[in-house]
């Protein structure tokens, strides 16, 4: 009888101990035990929680794939910067389309053949990231600009984006995205306005004369690369961005002339006018240009670091 009882209970002392046992193999015995407050200070790695197939549909979204391999290259390293960026804070990733809306936008018969531009261009670039100091860029890019890229920080007026500097792009200028006229007439561009206006002219507004509604509009402040930072309407001031938006205009590098009545607005370029611009960087490529070329012309002072080793 005791035999069989000293059976059991070293049968189950085994048994109880096998958890522990496992317990030490998998953490390492004598590894040190994280208290719950410096598990606090350890970070995930975003590169973890980041899948390169979602890559295609990102880049697809912006930009064409009639652009040149090198900057279609540059746009995946845009792409992916952004998206890591994102993830270590926490924000939404950049919008993406399905294959579906792939195949809507490009054909069934071009289908293949875009796709797998696609997939080149991120595969040779895989990892490829833009560093400033350490720490992903915000890596903004538009259509095309009025000439020369903006430096962020005559728009923001801070230094937190440092390696968004002004840069040459006049060969936008031959873009078809580059110049843009649309007339109003006095009301229209009152009513467009909306509450950017004062109730006493909204109310006024079939009165008024395209002389005098351009005495109430004035452009205060202009940035080194021609955007409107700065425009006072019926003496209430309001940014180059806010204005451009309300109204649906290309870029806010625009302007306001009378013409037989009407309300001329020019504007110049397409697009928040930061960091590459797109028609610049086809344009850089068709030149002989590589894809990191292109973006250390268009983002001042970055480093490439690439994710994965």
């Amino acid at each position: 009888m005791k035999h069989y009882l000293s059976r059991f209970i070293y049968a189950a002392a085994f048994f109880t101990l096998i958890p522990i046992i496992v317990t030490l193999l998998i953490q390492g015995v004598g590894d040190p035990v994280l208290e719950s407050d410096e598990l606090a200070g350890l970070e995930l790695s975003t590169e973890s929680l980041f899948d390169e197939d979602i890559l295609p549909g990102i880049v697809a979204n912006e930009i064409s794939m009639e652009t040149e391999p090198e900057a279609i290259k540059a746009q995946a390293v845009i792409a992916r910067t952004n998206c890591l960026k994102a993830l270590g804070q926490g924000e939404a990733l950049p919008e993406g389309l399905t294959k579906g809306e792939l195949i809507r936008l490009w054909g069934q018969e071009n289908f293949t053949d875009y796709y797998k531009r696609l997939e080149e261009s991120i595969s040779s670039t895989r990892g490829v990231t833009m560093v400033y100091g350490g720490s992903y860029i915000q890596a903004d890019f538009h259509t095309a600009s009025a000439g020369y890229t903006r430096d962020a920080a005559e728009l923001y007026g801070n230094a937190d984006f440092p390696y968004l500097k002004r840069a040459d792009s006049r060969m936008d200028l031959s873009s078809a995205d580059f110049l843009k006229v649309v007339f109003y007439s006095p009301k229209q561009l009152i009513e467009k306005g909306g509450d950017l206006f004062g109730e006493e002219t909204r109310n006024a507004a079939g009165t008024k004369t395209a002389a005098e509604l351009l005495a109430q509009i004035a452009v205060t402040k202009r940035d080194t690369s021609g955007y409107v930072t700065e425009i006072t309407v019926d003496g209430v001031c309001h940014s180059g961005e806010e204005v451009r938006l309300k109204y649906g205009w290309n870029s806010s590098a625009f302007s306001f002339r009378e013409v037989d009545g009407e309300i001329r607005v020019v504007t110049k370029g397409l697009g928040h006018g930061l960091g590459l611009s797109l028609y610049g960087a086809n344009r850089l490529a068709e030149g002989g240009y590589a894809y990191k070329d292109i973006l250390k012309y268009f983002y001042n002072g970055i480093e490439f670091v690439t994710q994965y080793d």
